[in-house]
């Protein structure tokens, strides 16, 4: 007479094979730094072979990196040589929402105003798609750049740049803005992802 598996059992057997595969296909964190009230940490998804710039808030604010923090924390997790550390080769970057670098949702901002290709009166691109018009403002080598040396030297470029979701409005909405208040609208913020090739 065969013996009855209970439900309980059964459940756990089920469960762990389950709970394995999901844990694997989670970001693993390669580094973790301190930016005054925010962590930044770099990620890498090794089932994707992507990374992830994080910037966290305990307690659900934005926050305000420098381009020298962001530089730090990729340079770090570039540089990395004990475990966990980046192996392989990984097609993009994704740096989150532009408003947690004020300093490039800044340049952003101003670069779109001062465009030929920008209508600051209606807040939108003269003849293309804003998603795209964004993404060749952040792809010029002026601000490219200012943080390509990590990438460099973890034997990486920079091949291009995707962003989705562009709000506009006025300057007012530009985090820690410093400058004049031009009257218009421009982008401010989007979810960037950098698109990376390997030397």
């Amino acid at each position: 007479m065969s013996k009855r598996i209970s439900p309980y059992i059964l459940a756990l057997i089920l469960t762990i094979p389950l709970s394995g595969t999901v844990a694997s296909s989670q970001d693993m964190v390669i580094v973790s730094l301190k930016a005054e009230e925010c962590s930044l940490t770099v990620e890498s998804n090794d089932k994707w072979r992507t990374l992830r710039l994080r910037a966290h808030h305990p307690k659900y604010k934005g926050c305000h990196i420098t381009r020298e923090e962001m530089v730090l924390a990729l340079e770090e997790a570039f540089l990395k040589t004990d475990p966990p550390r980046l192996e392989g080769t990984y097609s993009s970057l994704f740096i989150g929402r532009l408003i947690d670098y004020p300093w490039l949702s800044q340049y952003l901002a101003t670069t779109a105003y001062h465009d030929r290709g920008w209508d600051s009166k209606r807040g939108k691109p003269a003849a293309m798609d804003i998603n795209k018009y964004v993404s060749q403002l952040l792809f010029r080598k002026e601000w490219i750049a200012q943080i390509e040396g990590p990438f460099a030297k973890g034997g990486y470029r920079i091949i291009g740049v995707t962003v989705e979701k562009v709000p506009v409005g006025s300057f007012r909405e530009v985090p820690l803005f410093e400058g004049k208040m031009s009257q218009g609208k421009v982008p401010y913020d989007a979810q960037v992802w950098l698109r990376l090739e390997k030397n």
